[in-house]
């Protein structure tokens, strides 16, 4: 098996997940990123990382890089992935990849253009239950499928300086969490929705706290 350089923007506990998983398969974590030295370099001892930068451009520079890992909060997930295919990096991107449709569309663009692959960190795909059920369904056992509901919450405590709870950060419910739910439902679609009607419940700070959505399309 091949291995390869990975480097790590950003040091919150899921990119410490991702390290421990890299180390397990991939022998090490090459590099590491994170403006606050303090939190770089806490990070870096406890996972083993060779290389250790304050400033993620400088290590998305680095020609030894071969791939760039995006955890930091959604509001930063673009610019550093178009930075990293511009520097021709393959990215694995923490969900949500982008936060509207609009930035997803320019970096899919760019990785085709480059040759580089993009893509989005989305466990729900890769769960055997999940596919357990794809198949159940393909089976015809279930019969005709023709709604289908996903209900998905979150507790967080109450803290509107927390970066769930901030615009600034890209937070949120439908961020957050929401993509599991939609993703679920979207993948026993056989057509793109045509009718989208949503509900929102706003908490203080402006953000979502609370989705609906219904998913339709034209499918008999």
């Amino acid at each position: 098996m091949s291995s390869y350089n990975w480097g790590i923007i950003g040091t919150g506990w899921i990119a410490g997940e991702m390290a421990d998983a890299l180390k397990r398969v991939n022998g090490e974590v090459y590099a590491a990123a994170n403006p606050h030295k303090e939190a770089l370099e806490k990070f870096g001892k406890e996972k083993g990382v060779r290389k250790l930068y304050t400033d993620p451009d400088e290590m998305i520079q680095d020609p030894d890089v071969d791939v760039i890992y995006i955890a930091t909060p959604h509001n930063f997930h673009y610019q550093y992935a178009k930075k990293a295919l511009l520097a021709g990096k393959n990215v694995f991107c923490e969900k949500a990849i982008t936060i509207n449709e609009k930035q997803l569309s320019d970096l899919v663009s760019l990785a085709k253009e480059k040759g580089l692959i993009l893509t989005e960190g989305f466990t729900l795909y890769h769960m055997p239950i999940y596919r357990k059920v794809k198949e159940l369904i393909a089976s015809g056992k279930l019969g005709r499928i023709q709604l289908v509901q996903v209900n998905f919450g979150s507790l967080k405590d109450y803290d509107p300086t927390n970066r769930f709870f901030s615009k600034d950060l890209a937070g949120g419910g439908l961020l957050d969490i929401g993509g599991y739910a939609t993703a679920f439902a979207r993948g026993f679609l056989d057509e793109m929705p045509n009718n989208i009607l949503t509900t929102v419940k706003f908490f203080e700070t402006g953000v979502d706290e609370q989705s609906g959505i219904i998913l339709k399309n034209d499918r008999q």
